[in-house]
Parts: C-alpha cells; sequence; structure tokens
C-alpha cells in the first residue's frame, strides 16, 4: 500500500488537500506526525504527483475562510469535499456495490455454463415428452397417475422459473433487451397464470419452444425465417391476390354445377370458391373435383391446372426459394465470421493488400537502383 506523507494544518487549505487526495485515492494510506515547534502536522512528501509539503501557518485559516466565501460552491465541489463519516458511508456503498457485482458475476458464470444449459435442454425434453404421456388414457383415467404427472409439471415449472431468476439476477433490466430470454420469459409467465384454467392448460406444451432458445442451430433457423417475413409476406400478397382473381373466375363459371354434377357446392358463392381453391391449392383431391365439374363442361380442366401450376408449385417453390437463401446467407456469414476469427481475408481484401506490397517492392528496387547507379559514378570519380 503506497504512503503518501504530507504536511496539512488541522484548520486550514492542507486539510482539505488530505482529504482531496482521501477521496480520489482510497487505497493511499495516509500517514503524519505533528511537529509542535510548527504547530503543523509534518512528514516528508515522497510522491513527486503531489508536489512538495509546504507548512502551512495558523494566519492562513482566516485567509481560507475569506476566499471559500467567495467561492461558488457549484464550482469548488471537487475541494469542499464529504466529512469522514460520509466518506466511511461511501466506502461501504463502494465495498458494497464490489460484492454486488462480484455476485452477479458468480451467478452468471453458473447460469451461463454449458453443463447447466445442457441440464436445462435435457429438462425441457423430458417436460415435453411427459406432457404427451399425460394425455394417454391410462393416466388421464387413473387419479393417483393424473396428479403425479401436474404435481411433477409444477416441478419443472418451479426450476423454470429459477433458471429466469438466476438470468434476471445477473442480467438484470437488460434481459429485457434479449428477444431470446423475454420469450422464455413470456411462456413461464403464462403458465403461472393460466395454471389454474382448463382450457389454457392445454398450451402448456408451448414450453417445449424454449427448445429453440436452446439449440443453436435451431435458433439461426428461427432468425433466418424471421429475416425473410417482409420477402415472405409479398408472396403472401401475391398468392391471395391470384386466389382471389380464380375465386371470382370459377364461381361465375362453375356456380351452376350444383347438384346436378358435384357431390359438394364446391362454387355457390366467393366464400366457397375459395376453401375450394385453398383445397385445390394442397392438391387434396383436385382431380375429382375437375371431374365432376368436367361432367358439364368438359373444357374445365384448363383453368383446374392452370390455377394449380400458379399457386401450388410456383408460388410455393418461391417460398422455399426466399427460406433457402436466408439458410445460404446465414452460412455465408458464420463463414466468413469464423475467416475473420482466423485472421483470413476476402479475396477482393487480399488482393488488395499484394497490389500495395508490389508497388513497394516496385519503389524499393527503384531506390535499390539509384544507390547502385550512385555508387558506380564515386567509383568513376575516385
Amino acid at each position: 500500500m503506497a504512503t503518501i506523507p504530507h504536511l496539512f494544518h488541522e484548520n486550514t487549505i492542507t486539510t482539505l488537500r488530505r482529504r482531496r487526495l482521501e477521496h480520489e485515492h482510497p487505497e493511499w494510506e495516509l500517514e503524519s506526525h505533528h511537529d509542535e515547534e510548527t504547530s503543523t502536522w509534518a512528514t516528508p512528501v515522497e510522491d513527486e504527483t503531489i508536489g512538495p509539503a509546504i507548512p502551512v501557518a495558523p494566519s492562513a485559516f482566516s485567509e481560507f475562510h475569506e476566499a471559500r466565501e467567495d467561492l461558488d460552491t457549484e464550482d469548488t465541489s471537487d475541494i469542499f469535499l464529504e466529512t469522514p463519516m460520509q466518506s466511511t458511508a461511501e466506502s461501504k456503498m463502494r465495498s458494497s456495490a464490489a460484492l454486488t457485482r462480484r455476485y452477479r458475476d458468480k451467478v452468471g458464470a453458473f447460469v451461463t455454463s454449458v453443463p447447466f444449459q445442457n441440464f436445462i435442454v435435457l429438462l425441457i425434453c423430458v417436460n415435453a415428452i411427459m406432457m404427451g404421456i399425460a394425455t394417454f388414457d391410462y393416466v388421464v383415467e387413473n387419479p393417483r397417475l393424473n396428479r403425479a404427472f401436474e404435481t411433477t409439471d409444477e416441478v419443472f415449472l418451479i426450476i423454470f422459473t429459477v433458471e429466469l431468476v438466476l438470468q434476471f439476477i445477473y442480467r438484470g433490466m437488460a434481459l429485457f433487451t434479449d428477444g431470446w430470454l423475454v420469450f422464455d420469459f413470456s411462456i413461464i409467465v403464462m403458465s403461472w397464470m393460466f395454471a389454474s384454467v382448463q382450457v389454457i392448460r392445454a398450451f402448456r406444451i408451448f414450453r417445449a419452444l424454449r427448445l429453440i432458445s436452446r439449440v443453436k442451430v435451431m435458433r439461426e433457423i428461427v432468425t433466418a425465417l424471421i429475416s425473410v417475413i417482409p420477402r415472405m409476406c409479398a408472396i403472401g400478397v401475391l398468392l391471395l391476390l391470384v386466389k382471389y382473381i380464380f375465386s371470382v373466375m370459377f364461381t361465375t363459371l362453375f356456380r351452376d354445377t350444383y347438384p346436378e354434377y358435384t357431390s359438394e357446392n364446391y362454387f355457390g358463392n366467393l366464400e366457397l370458391s375459395a376453401f375450394t381453391l385453398y383445397q385445390l391449392m394442397t392438391l387434396d383431391n383436385w382431380s375429382d373435383i375437375c371431374r365432376e365439374v368436367q361432367q358439364k363442361y368438359p373444357w374445365a380442366w384448363a383453368p383446374f391446372i392452370v390455377y394449380i401450376i400458379i399457386s401450388a408449385f410456383v408460388v410455393f417453390n418461391l417460398i422455399i426459394a426466399v427460406v433457402c437463401d436466408a439458410i445460404a446467407d446465414l452460412h455465408s456469414d458464420e463463414v466468413h465470421e469464423k475467416k475473420k476469427e482466423e485472421g483470413i481475408l476476402p479475396l477482393s481484401q487480399q488482393i488488395e493488400v499484394m497490389e500495395e506490397m508490389v508497388a513497394s517492392l516496385g519503389r524499393q528496387q527503384e531506390r535499390t537502383r539509384n544507390m547502385i547507379e550512385y555508387i558506380a559514378r564515386q567509383v568513376k570519380v575516385s
């Protein structure tokens, strides 16, 4: 511990100087002794950053008070420091804050460790499996067994809640800046809020979705899907437009086929036509519907096939292409980050570096040639 001895008088500016040093450098140990002849507290100064110690006479006390009355408190807040009692309280507060930080760091190291996260993933999987088993008849019809499953589910929920509390202790309010942790928080809070509502309890299985936030590959896929939402919306609008056009057209052309030719009223109005076209888009029994309509309109196969090609093949392939493109971009970003960590530059940057090296070598070669010519001239002269 550094020792900063200096001169100070009990009621002079030197006292404030000592307090300033104690405030700015609490780790220093200030030692002093009393000089009876000069009525000052004095020790030799050893720290060059403080400057030489000058004995202060008691007459400086009145000058100090006169100067203090002329100073603005706002401009001298760094001079008039706290009392020793306040400094002690502040030191205790700093110590308490340091202990709190160390405690939070330990909690964070535990809750973010790989073994603990793997344990939570295992619990999520086991909880999801038990929720599925709890729907079997031999569990539902056995009150004791059903109650055992309910109790186990509550234990899982308590463990997940403790894990979330540890995350909050470590991150504080920053927890709500992480989308995946907010997702976990929402699921757990909803599980507690609707635990007594029988209908809502059926949605407890959504806790299995927390597995997405724990597995990196699944998390990256969901992130890629979220990134293509604007393009997916554009494709959805295109699909709705195509569906509306064909709904109006099929209603106008084939509304009179029921009940004489078709077994169901497929195209009686706009709503029925839209539902039927959705069925055609999924290729569910489309050929039977088409053949029933062809009994009255032999050419009906043409609009059916055109609609199926546009909706079932073109639009869906567009959706698949967008998703694949997003996943490919994600993989490309991973490769780029890996190369960046390994110090591997992209090809374009490598070419720029090589061009700079070639230019530098050319300049060095030119200087070497000039030096050789100069030496040759000097040899000829001598």
